[in-house]
Parts: C-alpha cells; structure tokens; sequence
C-alpha cells in the first residue's frame, strides 16, 4: 500500500471518529490558504488603487461609534498619504473580502462540512453572517489598526492586519458555518 493510500485510509478512519475535530482541522486549512489569499491581494491592490485614482486621498469613516474611551468607526480609512488610508484602501478591502468569500463558500460548504442544503437558503444566511462578522471585526480593526499603522511598515501592517482579522473571523465563522452547512442527511433504507 503506496503511503498516500495509507495517509488517505488514516484520514478517513479519523474523519469518522472524530467528525468535529476533522472539520476544524480542514476548516482551518482552507481559511489559512483563504487568509494567504487574502495577504496577496492586500498587498497589490491598494498600491492599485493607489496609482490608478484618487481615492486614498478620499476619506472613508462609516458608522461613528463613542463608547466612552473607545472614539472610533465601524470602518476606520482615514486619508494617510499613502495606499493605506481612504477610500482607495477600503475598495480595495471590500474586494479582496468579497473574492475570500467566494473561494471560501464553496470550499467549506462542499468539502468541509459536505452539506448539500438548499444552496440559496445557505448563501443568503452566509451573507448575512458575512455582513454581521465583517462590521464587528471592522469595529475591532478600528482599535488596533491604528497602533499597526503607527508602528509597522505598510508590508508588515497588512501581515497583521490579515492575520489578526482573519483569526478572528476564523473563531466566530466556525460555529456559525456548522449551522449554515447541516451535513448531508444519509438515507436508510
């Protein structure tokens, strides 16, 4: 037996014993491969809108938000003077958020959790957890973003920005995709 029959055999017998765990386990991977994706095309994009228009010089500060100490935006681009700031890095990460989600749906409904639910039902809970998941972790960017900014070189800021943004989201997605995906139901007969 060749060693990817027996790697595959292992997978499939520890898949069955341990159906969460092997869903979290594959789960991660794609959402890092997702993440990797993500870095990518964070780091052209914005030099793109950068070169291309004028939007970063366009501020973008949606959903003010005064909590006591905390004074912030929902979403928080402000005009910086480079392709990290205004409304040409908020396209930008809108996009890039856009195409993760379009890897990301398939990959983790069809191979993750193998649903094979009403697919429109699922797509329009996704968005709407898309929606809600994407203005909380924007909230959230909007307190360590700016100490990012501060401190670290633009290639080094979108490693972090990524990285933290998509941990998070990796936390919270979780749960809520093992509701949206219910696995196939396997008929008796």
């Amino acid at each position: 037996m060749s060693i990817q029959a027996s790697a595959a055999r292992w997978w499939d017998g520890f898949s069955k014993n341990h159906k969460t765990l092997a869903q979290l386990i594959k789960f991660y991977a794609f959402s890092f491969l997702v993440t990797v994706f993500q870095y990518v095309v964070l780091t052209f994009l914005p030099a793109l809108f950068y070169q291309l228009t004028d939007w970063n010089q366009i501020p973008c500060q949606l959903g003010h938000l005064n909590l006591g100490p905390v004074d912030t935006y929902i979403f928080n681009y402000p005009v910086t003077g480079d392709e990290t700031g205004g409304m040409g890095y908020f396209a930008a990460f809108a996009i890039t958020l856009f195409l993760a989600q379009c890897i990301n749906f398939p990959m983790q409904r069809n191979v993750t959790f193998h649903s094979r639910g009403n697919v429109w039902y699922q797509i329009f809970w996704y968005i709407i957890a898309f929606v809600l998941i994407t203005v909380v972790c924007s909230f959230l960017m909007g307190l360590y973003v700016p100490l990012c900014r501060q401190f670290f070189p633009a290639a080094v800021y979108n490693i972090l920005v990524t990285v933290i943004n998509g941990g998070v989201q990796m936390v919270i997605y979780f749960p809520i995709y093992k509701i949206i995906f219910p696995e196939r139901q396997v008929k008796q007969g």
